[in-house]
């Protein structure tokens, strides 16, 4: 199914609370797919402000390797819950806290707040999780009609794992719902499981983690009414098909906002910053580098990194735009570093610039010079360490980040090579102690015939040690 249709079956999830003595509040993505309930206790205390009883109900086909439900706009800041599979015929529900998109980590205060209910369990291809929550806040009042909720799922492979830190594959960007939920159709009379009312299911197994009390049978059913059809699901992480719900007069009472440009658009700013941000202290930066210790043009070798530079401020560009579609934040390690080195990078040209100058002058290297090399180096160093920490948080691939620790460490251990090889080098020449044609100083009348121009080199024991020595060393060019 494309992602038009897809959003337009999630704009039609106008999808109605059960029809029981129990007033839960259900919704589905699609048909086929992952089904939420949610339902308040109409004494809680739960708010922006306040904890209080919550209950919720996440259950998904076996063919889902993890549903998640989270409280919040978006995924900063939220309280997620995860459901996935622990490898013993139950559950784990995970509760961890969103810093963005990126994993979330699991919370041990919100955990303690959370007891899996009678209906818990998988059975005849389902996995469901019926959960109390009190140490859930809500980020509205209890009865808000546009509560802020989001879901996601992924399908695959069970995790099976009894641990509430486990690791999970990162969701498609259409596997993702943003919601406003109106909670005052999700109030229900008694602090009790609303999710064994009217005779809906029988208890279904209570264990996983971290489940206080077990017990045996199905699993409970959402209880929603009716369903749309739909075209199932094709394994790609979507839930396709129209929303179910039920097609009273109560309908409605949730506005899907997910799935949109804002969510489809950060894989794209992802692999642009990463690779833009690769590319250039991996290798651009490093082959200009080498260009100039290799006799290259001191002018070229500015060009080369001054376009480094304005590529470099392109990344750097594109991951402040992807912080903001994230929520990340700019303090945090990898995009605070990210900043701090950026601005550094800016003063190296004006070092290149006093450098080049004093050079042509003096036909020496002076202590700007030797701050210029150094001070390059460095930045370089920092940008590449910064890069892996940018894969850390980016969850990339294992083999990824290998690809990338091997081609800097190649990159590293050639650009080393040329410098020592430089330093041992024959002391015959002008250019094997690293000076250039241009860095020449004209010598007229010395070493050439007709036809020829001289140039007089400084004395190499002085070259890199301050200003250039009386005597001088005639080199002919023809």
């Amino acid at each position: 199914m494309k992602t038009s249709q897809f959003r337009q079956a999630l704009g039609r999830a106008a999808i109605g609370f059960a029809s029981l003595s129990t007033a839960q509040f259900t919704f589905s993505p699609g048909s086929n797919g992952p089904t939420y309930s949610i339902a308040v206790p109409s004494g809680s205390s739960i708010s922006s402000s306040s904890t209080g009883p919550l209950y919720f109900r996440l259950e998904a086909p076996t063919s889902y390797q993890w549903v998640a439900l989270g409280i919040g706009s978006q995924m900063a800041g939220s309280s997620i819950f995860v459901m996935y599979a622990d490898g013993n015929g139950n559950v784990t529900l995970s509760a961890r806290k969103g810093t963005g998109e990126v994993e979330p980590k699991a919370d041990s205060t919100l955990q303690a707040g959370v007891e899996l209910l009678a209906g818990t369990g998988i059975s005849n291809g389902k996995m469901a999780a019926n959960v109390k929550c009190t140490s859930c806040r809500l980020q509205s009042t209890a009865s808000a009609p546009d509560s802020p909720w989001i879901a996601a799922w992924s399908t695959g492979s069970a995790i099976n794992s009894a641990s509430n830190s486990a690791t999970l594959r990162q969701h498609s960007p259409n596997s993702r719902v943003e919601a406003q939920i109106d909670l005052s159709r999700a109030s229900i009379s008694s602090d009790s499981n609303p999710f064994l009312s009217g005779g809906a299911a029988t208890p279904g197994t209570g264990s996983g983690s971290p489940a206080t009390n077990p017990s045996s049978g199905q699993p409970a059913g959402p209880g929603s009414n009716g369903s749309g059809p739909g075209s199932g699901n094709d394994n790609d992480g979507k839930a396709d098909g129209k929303p179910k719900g039920n097609s009273n007069s109560n309908n409605g009472g949730i506005t899907i906002g997910g799935s949109g440009s804002k969510a489809n658009a950060i894989p794209d700013y992802q692999k642009a910053h990463g690779i833009i941000m690769g590319v250039v202290v991996v290798l651009l930066f490093p082959f200009g580098a080498m260009f100039v210790r290799m006799g290259g043009s001191g002018i070229v070798h500015g060009i080369l990194q001054i376009l480094s530079l304005c590529a470099l401020l392109v990344g750097l560009g594109l991951g402040i735009k992807l912080a903001d579609l994230t929520g990340k934040s700019l303090t945090s390690t990898h995009p605070l570093f990210g900043l701090i080195i950026g601005g550094l990078f800016l003063i190296q040209p004006i070092f290149g610039i006093i450098h080049h100058l004093q050079y042509k002058r003096n036909f020496a290297r002076a202590g700007v010079s030797h701050v210029h090399i150094w001070y390059g180096r460095i930045l370089m160093v920092l940008a590449v360490i910064n890069g892996g920490l940018g894969l850390k948080l980016a969850c990339n691939s294992k083999a990824g980040a290998i690809a990338y620790g091997v081609i800097a460490g190649l990159v590293g251990v050639v650009y080393i090579a040329m410098c020592l090889f430089k330093r041992k080098g024959s002391n015959s020449g002008p250019f094997s102690h690293g000076l250039r044609k241009e860095e020449i100083a004209p010598a007229s009348g010395i070493g050439g015939g007709a036809g020829q121009g001289g140039y007089a080199m400084p004395d190499v024991a002085h070259y890199g040690n301050g200003h250039a020595g009386a005597h001088s060393q005639a080199v002919a060019f023809k």
